[in-house]
């Protein structure tokens, strides 16, 4: 009750009053909306670089992209500001990655989108929502301030969600039938390629979630009557996105990546698709930020288990939570009778096909474990922090970067070689 009058006397008001300051800028772009759980990002990075690449001048806001922003949907002033620059520098199109949190508090109040997309809805921000019907609601306020609506058909709240879009509505998928469906998907080491109604694309971002992101996209460019032959030349390589599926380049053989993934579905899918394509072992470095939805930890702890080799779990932003604690709730979503407790001074690695655990609360020391006891083959990913460049812990924030961490442990290996 105290955060819905604070929405609607605080949020509202400011929204409302620099929408009017700066005489509603966003009517006079065209407005493309992206939210959810996962993927949002990703999907704007390559609408805008789709849209860029058809001759359109395309700005975008979103969680690394936006103009020295460190949230993903900022503040109704800075919005309004943005909206404000990008149509006197002459761009015609925005690309906005809107959270649940955003349109709760009406941040992007006097925005009309041309279309939106919604890539999932999954186990996330519960600490705010309270219930995933208030977070799903949360999210279809998106497609009342849109044309066309681009829904996930496989997602499991597709139905859900459908039934509180009152606009016209355009589905993508690859299990349930849609407008858009991926079919003969094949994935290789290095490739992805796949049908969508009868046209072959192919792509050198070969993880099977990416089908999703890149469907979302496709359904966005075709609905805005652009050349599908430009959005096939554009996924061949497909745009880097900082901290996403990062490689980070290095001479022992290992395969290294920075992922953003800090949700259960994430993590999952993440780990899933890697699976697939790792020769050795797979590991993987992740935590929970503190003073968030503390029930995805243990669902966190159960899903990495269940798909990786090894877990380093380690310290993510801990905000004015203890890293013991928080580790501990990962940890409690493990099978003890499926896995084993590894000793960080002692790492040994058995060779029997179990699932192994530490418990390494300094992060860089979570990295030098994981460089040190991987081999030839294997694959690290390391998963929360992704593209961000400072660690939060308590009121403090520290300078980090995920791919430093990574050079940091190649040297200390390559020094003890």
């Amino acid at each position: 009750m105290i955060r819905k009058l604070k929405n609607l006397l605080w949020h509202l008001p400011r929204g409302i009053f620099w929408n009017l300051y700066f005489s509603f800028p966003s009517r006079k772009l065209t407005l493309i909306g992206v939210t959810g759980t996962d993927g949002k990002t990703t999907c704007c990075t390559l609408i805008q670089k789709l849209l860029e690449n058809s001759g359109i001048k395309c700005g975008i806001i979103s969680t690394i992209s936006s103009p020295g922003l460190h949230t993903t949907s900022p503040d109704p002033k800075i919005l309004q500001k943005i909206f404000d620059d990008y149509q006197k520098q002459g761009y015609t199109h925005v690309v906005c990655e809107v959270t649940s949190h955003a349109l709760d508090q009406h941040r992007f109040w006097g925005c009309h989108f041309k279309s939106s997309l919604i890539t999932n809805i999954s186990h996330e921000h519960l600490d705010y929502h309270k219930n995933i019907d208030a977070y799903i609601a949360a999210k279809a306020k998106l497609f009342s301030q849109s044309d066309l609506a681009i829904l996930n058909r496989d997602d499991p709240h597709y139905l859900a969600l459908k039934k509180l879009v009152k606009v016209p509505v355009t589905t993508y998928g690859i299990k349930n039938k849609s407008d858009f469906t991926a079919k003969n998907i094949k994935i290789t080491s290095d490739s992805l390629s796949f049908n969508i109604n009868q046209q072959k694309f192919v792509s050198d971002s070969n993880y099977e979630y990416q089908i999703y992101n890149i469907l979302a996209c496709y359904s966005i460019f075709i609905k805005l009557k652009l050349d599908p032959k430009i959005f096939s030349d554009t996924i061949t390589n497909f745009p880097e996105t900082k901290g996403r599926r990062e490689i980070i380049e290095n001479n022992l053989h290992l395969k290294t990546i920075v992922d953003f993934a800090h949700t259960p579905n994430a993590l999952f899918v993440t780990l899933s698709s890697l699976r697939r394509t790792t020769q050795g072992k797979l590991i993987v470095i992740f935590g929970a930020t503190g003073g968030r939805d503390k029930t995805k930890r243990p669902i966190m702890g159960k899903n990495v288990s269940q798909l990786a080799d090894v877990a380093i779990i380690t310290a993510d932003d801990t905000r004015n939570e203890k890293i013991e604690d928080i580790n501990q709730q990962i940890i409690s979503g493990i099978d003890p009778g499926k896995s084993i407790l590894g000793n960080p001074l002692n790492p040994v690695i058995t060779k029997a096909r179990r699932f192994h655990y530490f418990n390494v609360p300094n992060r860089q020391d979570a990295f030098n474990l994981a460089v040190k006891i991987a081999k030839a083959g294997d694959t690290i990913v390391a998963c929360g922090k992704g593209h961000e460049t400072s660690i939060l812990h308590e009121s403090t924030e520290y300078p980090w970067s995920e791919a430093e961490a990574f050079r940091t442990a190649f040297r200390l290996k390559n020094q003890n070689v």
